[in-house]
């Protein structure tokens, strides 16, 4: 398999997804992997604390009418059936 490494390895260094056909047909694609970084802990505390207040313009007693008026003037979703 020394060929397929040395295509993912031109894959990964170009960036560029690379097809593979066999008599004219698509096999397979490979693409590069994009490794993005999580998020630290640091960063996830500020972005949560950053919400806080978020709907601190909304009048409370108008969104608890549109939400009382969302739950009843739609019609309900049928029960779950595992069935499919």
């Amino acid at each position: 398999m020394p060929d397929l490494m040395r295509i993912a390895e031109e894959v990964e260094a170009t960036k560029k997804p690379r097809i593979l056909r066999r008599h004219k047909k698509t096999i397979a694609i490979l693409i590069p992997v994009e490794e993005t970084a999580a998020p630290t802990r640091q960063q996830a505390i500020k972005e949560t604390l950053a919400l806080a207040g978020a709907w601190s313009d909304l009048n409370f007693e108008e969104m608890l009418d549109t939400l009382d008026h969302i739950r009843h003037d739609s019609k309900p979703t049928p029960p779950f059936s595992p069935d499919l």
